[in-house]
């Protein structure tokens, strides 16, 4: 997904950019189905986990916490090395998949990203 939003973004943007355009379609494909609070605590927990850079964003409060974290995604001045987002990323795909289940969480990462190959869990072919 960071590749893919990598590759969709303009010429001279830094690819923190793709992490942070994953975690805002994350954001709104899932806000709606855990809430506001519970989507942000799940990113938070994902830092905490994460270590690192990102751990320091899970000590503050969720609201300044994701604010913080949405920044540090976004930096143009400091990009966010690849395998730390993609780590990131992975912790928090595991906590969602761990909440709603892998066939819902397929299904949110189908509408965030309709293009992407992500299989059908409970298809014949993927069981």
């Amino acid at each position: 997904m960071l590749a893919r939003e990598g590759a969709e973004l303009r010429e001279g943007e830094l690819k923190a950019t793709a992490a942070s355009c994953v975690y805002d379609k994350l954001y709104s494909h899932l806000a709606p189905l855990v809430g506001d609070a519970g989507t942000q605590l799940l990113f938070m927990r994902s830092a905490k986990l994460t270590k690192g850079e990102l751990a320091i964003f899970a000590a503050q409060s969720i609201l300044e916490g994701t604010t913080k974290l949405r920044e540090r995604l976004a930096a143009h001045e400091t990009p966010l090395e690849t395998e730390t987002a993609a780590l990131f990323f992975g912790t928090f795909f595991t906590l969602i998949t761990t909440l709603i289940g892998e066939r819902l969480t397929a299904q949110v990462l189908r509408r965030a990203w309709p293009n992407s190959t992500i299989p059908h869990v409970g298809d014949e072919n993927n069981e």
